[in-house]
């Protein structure tokens, strides 16, 4: 087995983790190999193993450092912005540039469960990331409805709202087969939508 210091570890796990990400941008999740990922990174196959249980615990580790990037760029969006239906647009708008860039994220909505991908890490851990990013987020959504600005709605439903807009993502094709621009122009209606009828509390 080979034996790695602390800063030869941490330079490894940090070079699996960013090529890991360029080959799922490359090839999507089911057709990247481990050998795709360590060739790069110049470690053998058995030594990927030393760094991560599997592939779905890359995959895993992938997800929660891009998610905390959007949940960092949601926050800088949101920084001081008292107004509920910019705020939803904002929200809406960082969360699906997320989506459009994450091949994981696609997946995880193709698949409808994420078990399918991150096979293998604890179900308690995945269970616990969830809800750490639900409560960066749902302080948002309750701020706007203690101002009377959002309606009361569940947040878990609210964020249910998002994820259905998200869907459009997996047509984005289709859409501009029909007609260019098509994708971007009902993408905008269905936000602009939800962001005033979520934010018409009359």
């Amino acid at each position: 087995m080979n034996s790695f210091d602390d800063g030869e570890r941490e330079r490894i796990r940090e070079d699996l983790v960013e090529t890991g990400r360029e080959r799922l941008l490359q090839y999507g999740p089911e057709k990247t190999t481990v050998a795709d990922v360590t060739g790069p990174v110049g470690i053998a196959k058995s030594t990927f193993y030393q760094f991560f249980d599997s592939k779905a615990e890359l995959y895993f580790e992938i997800f929660l450092r891009d998610r905390d990037e959007f949940l960092a760029r949601l926050a800088e969006e949101l920084d001081g912005v008292a107004d509920a239906e910019t705020g939803v647009r904002r929200l809406f708008g960082v969360y699906l540039d997320w989506i459009e860039e994450s091949p994981l994220m696609q997946a995880l909505i193709v698949e409808g469960d994420h078990q399918a991908l991150f096979r293998g890490v604890p179900e308690e851990t995945i269970e616990r990331r969830q809800q750490e990013a639900l409560a960066e987020m749902v302080p948002y959504v309750r701020a706007w409805q203690e101002s009377g600005d959002l309606r009361e709605v569940d947040p878990e439903v609210f964020f249910g709202a998002m994820g259905a807009v998200a869907l459009m993502v997996l047509h984005r094709e289709e859409f501009e087969d029909y007609e260019e621009g098509m994708y971007e122009a009902v993408q905008e209606l269905l936000v602009d939508a939800l962001a005033r009828g979520l934010t018409r509390t009359a």
